[in-house]
């Protein structure tokens, strides 16, 4: 590439940027191989991006749904083999090709988005002001691609004592999250304790949403919320904290939970 600047003109130089392909996500029950998606995203953490699509999706309800993940080196397919007493969920009806600014387009109606909720989250736990103003450079330290990239959105777990439990990095927020949740379900640590959602960019409602699915009351973002995003935290019982900085940050619904 050219690199231009006012007093030097141009250079041409070497630049990493980050990667993004397609993923195909497929199902394999009963026999039969069904194709549900195809998500743009960057090629890591592959086999956490399918299982968490399928949950947040709601077309798998739990890890014992899933009898094997097979990721075939060098293919850009994921099929997940789901059990044969699985009863398999219909997702709501969508389009195929899913782009990586965007988890919800295709759908048909803002109802088959909120048919997915699990219920009002009750988690009566609390957070400490410094643990959550701890967690963006938390997240930072552990964001390999970003560090050689400059251009990749990161979803970041944290117990409620701020210890970090994984990130996930993606050219599209939404996938992002999907890795987290999928390496959550992946590894039984879902719904066994209270979770933070700490993500780089702003909360947008694909997000609350996808926090909802997956039962996480806390949901941190350094930029903005949208007026959706704060209306699904406050619906389904999530804490949502923005604007997250060194010395500061907003909470926008669910404030008991910080403390």
């Amino acid at each position: 590439m050219s690199r231009f600047s006012e007093y030097a003109g141009s250079q041409e130089s070497l630049d990493q940027v980050v990667v993004e392909e397609p993923l195909e996500i497929r199902i394999s029950h009963l026999g039969k191989i069904r194709r549900i998606a195809v998500t743009m995203r960057t090629p890591v953490g592959d086999r956490e991006l399918a299982v968490g699509f399928l949950f947040t999706e709601g077309i798998i309800k739990s890890p014992t749904d899933i009898v094997a993940v097979d990721h075939t080196q060098g293919e850009n397919v994921v099929t997940v083999e789901l059990g044969d007493e699985v009863n398999v969920a219909e997702p709501a009806s969508r389009n195929f090709y899913l782009s990586s600014s965007c988890g919800v387009c295709g759908k048909e109606s803002i109802n088959d988005i909120f048919v997915k909720g699990r219920g009002i989250i009750r988690d009566t736990f609390t957070v400490e002001k410094s643990v959550i103003l701890s967690l963006t450079e938390k997240m930072q330290r552990n964001q390999r691609l970003f560090e050689f990239t400059g251009g990749i959105h990161a979803a970041g777990i944290f117990d409620a004592l701020g210890t970090h439990i994984v990130t996930m990095e993606d050219v599209g927020r939404h996938n992002a999250v999907d890795k987290c949740i999928g390496y959550l379900l992946s590894n039984g640590i879902l719904g066994k304790q209270p979770l933070i959602l700490q993500i780089s960019g702003r909360a947008g409602f694909e997000i609350l949403q996808k926090a909802a699915v997956a039962g996480l009351p806390f949901v941190s973002s350094v930029s903005a919320p949208s007026t959706l995003a704060i209306e699904v935290a406050d619906t389904f019982g999530i804490t949502l904290a923005s604007f997250v900085r060194k010395d500061r940050f907003n909470v926008y619904s669910h404030q008991e939970r910080v403390r």
